[in-house]
């Protein structure tokens, strides 16, 4: 059981009302955390009571008693992230909830914050004395301090790069956890597992075998609301940059020396490095520019297909699809390995290649697609093995953000982004950005624009 104070900086957003604070009460209710305290710092005049309102409209299966714990430890902090003061101030208060109720110094900062405040908060929680500067790796008898910065982690290569070297004259890596929720998803975690734990698998996971692979994360719904953020983010920033890359990375990986943190990143990092994007269409849904918050003469994208390939042995001439996309026909996210045809026998032949599809919305699972007799008859007919995450486990299994809760407290960053990952990534975008693509209509509950990739 953990002990901590959790330090939200973006307090009243978004992913706090969300994400956060209904990940926190679900480990308060599972027991996990028992003594801590949370202070939730942003700059709206507001109590707490309204803070916390605002998210209880999130919470699933709600329950009064785990609710009054989570009240009675979470405070308010009115705060400007660029009133140095107020650092002070939030110290002070800090200092006076940790002796009050007798926490351990173990402390966690999380920034739900754009990335342009990520380098002055940094450096002013350091000045202030709430951080120490290149403070050490902690001991299990001294209090530990962790950051946690949420995605994007910039706009761009050239801004990362800066935010890195901010954050790592402050913060060693092993302190830093770049966050990227979808690898705090169960079916997420087990890409790594299924490959490198079937024998039936592994030595099917190269060129020789594999005729494709196909990584889609669609939505059925538009921007709900946040047109001002994904406005000066796109979907190519947004979701091409973090969640399919890393897909792709944990996917495509040689495999590492051991399935655990530092042998996952440097993997991941590696074949990141042989990514090229050859082909891209990029697309903005009817109706975008009346969204609110979203400028009439818009030209950010909400639809991205690419195709791309990795320049090693295993991969060389494998393509990789990618696809992304607001108010498409379907939600989706999964990722599909199709397999190269064997040579027909027969008369009838197959009409579908074998593969193995990974799915991770919206129902958890995976399957395979093999061939089969129809009974009474010697013709071929494609069936599918399946595996229902829900059916064998429930449907009460941490979600995303509580798993990455959990992780940053054990000091586990086995599924957090390192800086030379996040660097990569960023350089397979400008690959795309370099292109200068016209960005096509599509109309709304279709698969996207009408373009070949």
């Amino acid at each position: 059981m953990f002990n901590c104070t959790f330090v939200i900086l973006g307090a009243t957003g978004d992913l706090t009302r969300r994400k956060l604070i209904p990940a926190i009460y679900r480990l308060i209710r599972d027991k996990k955390i028992k003594n801590f305290s949370i202070i939730g710092a942003a700059l709206p005049k507001k109590t707490k009571i309204e803070v916390l309102s605002e998210a209880k409209k999130f919470i699933k299966n709600y329950d009064s008693a785990t609710w009054k714990i989570l009240q009675t430890n979470f405070h308010y902090f009115q705060f400007d992230f660029h009133d140095f003061d107020r650092y002070k101030t939030l110290n002070k208060k800090l200092e006076a909830i940790e002796k009050k109720q007798k926490l351990s110094g173990n402390r966690i900062f999380y920034l739900a914050t754009m990335p342009e405040h990520f380098s002055s908060i940094t450096k002013n929680l350091a000045n202030v004395g709430i951080v120490e500067k290149t403070i050490s790796l902690p001991n299990k008898q001294s209090p530990w301090v962790r950051i946690v910065y949420e995605k994007p982690f910039g706009y761009d290569l050239k801004s990362s790069q800066k935010i890195n070297r901010d954050i790592s004259k402050i913060f060693k890596e092993e302190q830093i956890y770049r966050i990227d929720h979808y690898l705090g998803k169960d079916l997420v975690g087990d890409i790594a597992l299924i490959r490198f734990t079937n024998s039936i698998f592994e030595p099917l996971w190269n060129n020789k075998h594999i005729h494709s692979v196909h990584i889609v994360l669609s939505e059925n719904i538009g921007i709900e609301g946040r047109g001002e953020f994904y406005d000066s983010t796109g979907v190519v920033n947004d979701i091409l940059q973090s969640h399919i890359l890393q897909l792709l990375a944990l996917t495509s990986m040689e495999p590492p020396k051991r399935l655990a943190g530092k042998f996952i990143r440097d993997a991941k990092s590696n074949v990141l490095k042989k990514v090229k994007l050859t082909s891209a269409v990029l697309g903005q849904y009817e109706g975008y520019k009346s969204e609110k918050g979203v400028k009439k003469d818009s030209k950010t994208e909400t639809f991205v297909t690419a195709k791309l390939f990795i320049n090693n042995r295993r991969w060389k001439g494998v393509p990789f699809f990618v696809k992304a996309g607001k108010c498409l026909d379907k939600k989706e996210v999964s990722i599909k390995i199709v397999f190269k045809r064997i040579k027909c026998l027969l008369d009838s032949c197959p009409s579908e290649p074998n593969y193995l599809t990974i799915s991770i919305q919206p129902e958890e699972g995976f399957y395979l697609g093999m061939n089969s007799k129809l009974p009474g008859k010697y013709e071929v007919i494609p069936i599918r093995m399946d595996f229902c995450h829900s059916c064998l486990f429930g449907t009460n299994t941490p979600e995303a953000y509580e798993n990455l809760l959990i992780d940053v407290m054990r000091g586990d960053q086995s599924v957090f982004l390192r800086r030379d990952e996040i660097e990569q990534s960023w350089k397979i975008v400008e690959q795309l950005k370099s292109k200068k693509l016209k960005v096509h209509k599509y109309k709304k509950g279709t698969n996207g624009p009408e373009v070949k990739l």
